[in-house]
């Protein structure tokens, strides 16, 4: 893979950190108008808020710093063990599982920069960066090795342990996550219930000490057995007491040391990243929170944050492709001339591009969102605020019911196009893409599970569409949501005004579907022209804000490709709708 600095070398991921980022309101949400973080450490000189910005331009100089530090390391250290991580991969020897040498040797490198807890709280011992932040991290390191950004992702859940936790649980299981002494791993699905959560068979049962002993199994765990010497904290989904469905479900923390690991999966791709059997035998777990809000309240917790991080790593797979074909199109000659020069093969990495930073622009603007609202709703939450007070909360109820719709979506597109994406980089490749001497084959079978883990795409079309009818009725949250976005489009284009039309149609046609399956049948057409339209706009839109740059001009031909191209996929996609059957 190329070796460079994946932040810094990467012109429009910067674009994006330097002018399409409003680093102010997100640094305002995240710190709160006080920096009450950095109040702390003034007051308590407590090393754990070390770190805490004291202001706006001391925010953004640490993310970018922190960016820099990671692009260095996934670009020149990650990037080039990745393909031998992915060929000396994983064995499951006698109850163990064997990692690669250089699997481990990476972790403890990465360990060791202070960047790993990039999510994590202060309180924790994290960096407690924002959602956007966390975005570009998960964009680099999907970039320099899809299953070493799985592992980091994953640690990262330890953030649920320090929101939702008593002090103790904090301390034994988030701040050692922090430190890199622990992995975490989220332990939902089960052998016979993959999506199907309200399901769950796992039980837990509370003893007379107070403390649960979890039975059952667990299937397609990633990283349940941790990794090599360094075990994982399992967050666990178990059915306590008599009540079916999601109110009898409560979240368990449990040391890897204290399960067994039945086996792990031989998959297609991510091959340095263990997918694991679990079988939990009068195991011991600590309660996380409430009994009954395990489904409710903690797993969403978990689950939109590893949305938003599948989302990222969409366009981050897709950088590579972008550069890996990049390199190799000028450096192969064909007909006497480098095949970069060859308009179907130009046209295929220039549609790489524009596809990529689409992807970038509804990540994060999905991220915003999240930052709008989660570090306020936790202040409310640590200060004791009853549940419901918090979700009376305007911010709260504004912003997170946008969070809801958007991340089933950004999730969805940014792992069916990044699939895409790394398609045509195998295809650009010819028939060298196809063998394994070149990245791109170990792209391609990467990319591929993103649209399976962490809910299926058909899964997050079942979710979004509703919500997406539901919040377009006249006085509709999203509906709101985006007329203040094209509020913002001087100028919109003839492309961007046709969209819109059909995407108003299309809200009509399906709304009109009275079939339930046959509304079903056609619903993931609704979200094609959902996610086209709305990185449509927000293509444009940034436009105005790279008036002054030297991509503008490229950017410009960049968004009326794209518009091109989404505007006829979703003449597609309405016709479809319209004549459902």
């Amino acid at each position: 893979m190329i070796s460079n600095n994946y932040f810094s070398d990467d012109e429009d991921l910067k674009v994006f950190f330097e002018h399409l980022i409003d680093w102010p309101s997100i640094v305002e949400s995240v710190e709160g108008k006080d920096f009450s973080d950095h109040e702390i450490y003034k007051k308590t000189g407590n090393p754990r808020f070390e770190m805490a910005p004291s202001d706006i331009k001391e925010a953004i100089e640490l993310y970018k710093s922190s960016l820099e530090s990671l692009g260095e390391f996934f670009g020149k250290e990650v990037s080039q063990v990745s393909q031998a991580m992915d060929r000396n991969h994983l064995r499951y020897e006698n109850g163990t599982v064997i990692f690669p040498k250089e699997t481990i040797s990476i972790f403890e490198k990465f360990r060791d920069t202070g960047l790993m807890p990039y999510s994590i709280s202060r309180e924790a011992g994290g960096l407690g960066f924002p959602a956007t932040v966390g975005a570009f991290f998960v964009m680099i390191m999907a970039r320099g090795d899809v299953s070493f950004c799985m592992t980091i992702t994953l640690l990262n859940l330890a953030q649920i342990v320090s929101r939702f936790g008593t002090k103790e649980q904090i301390e034994e299981f988030a701040a050692k996550a922090a430190l890199g002494e622990t992995l975490f791993a989220m332990a939902l699905t089960e052998p016979d219930f993959g999506s199907d959560l309200n399901n769950v068979r796992t039980t837990a049962t509370k003893m007379e000490d107070g403390t649960y002993r979890i039975n059952g199994t667990k299937r397609f765990i990633s990283q349940g057995c941790g990794l090599g010497p360094y075990p994982s904290s399992l967050l666990t989904l178990a059915r306590t007491g008599k009540q079916n469905g999601a109110r009898g479900l409560s979240v368990f923390l449990v040391k890897s040391p204290d399960i067994t690991v039945a086996g792990i999966e031989t998959k297609m791709g991510i091959h340095a990243s263990p997918t694991c059997e679990i079988v939990y035998e009068n195991t011991f777990g600590e309660i996380l929170g409430e009994e009954g809000l395990g489904l409710t309240r903690y797993t969403t917790g978990m689950t939109n944050f590893m949305r938003l991080g599948s989302a990222a790593g969409g366009p981050g797979g897709g950088a590579g492709g972008f550069y890996e074909c990049k390199k190799y199109a000028d450096e192969r000659i064909q007909f006497g001339k480098p095949i970069s020069e060859i308009p179907a093969v130009a046209e295929m990495i220039h549609k790489i591009q524009r596809e990529v930073n689409a992807m970038r622009l509804l990540t994060f603007e999905t991220a915003f969102v999240v930052d709008m609202y989660q570090h306020h709703q936790i202040r409310l939450e640590k200060s004791n605020k009853e549940d419901k007070e918090i979700r009376k909360d305007e911010r709260v109820k504004t912003w997170g019911n946008l969070a809801s719709i958007l991340t089933p979506i950004v999730k969805y597109h940014c792992s069916e196009e990044a699939h895409r994406c790394a398609n045509l980089a195998v295809q650009i490749h010819g028939g060298a893409g196809y063998t394994e001497d070149y990245d791109v084959a170990r792209m391609f079978r990467d990319s591929r599970i993103n649209t399976i883990y962490e809910g299926t795409s058909q899964i997050h079309v079942r979710i979004a569409s509703g919500a997406i009818v539901a919040g377009m009725t006249p006085d509709g949250n999203f509906r709101k949501y985006i007329d203040r976005i094209k509020k913002d489009i001087e100028s919109p284009s003839g492309f961007l005004q046709e969209q819109s039309g059909m995407f108003e149609d299309a809200i009509v046609s399906f709304r009109n579907i009275s079939e339930e399956d046959l509304r079903e049948k056609v619903a993931e057409n609704l979200m094609i022209i959902t996610a086209r339209y709305l990185c449509s706009l927000l293509y444009e839109r940034s436009l105005a804000k790279l008036k002054e740059t030297d991509v503008y001009d490229r950017w410009i031909r960049d968004v009326r490709a794209y518009l091109i191209d989404s505007t006829a996929i979703s003449k597609a996609c309405i016709y479809r709708i319209q004549n459902a059957e």
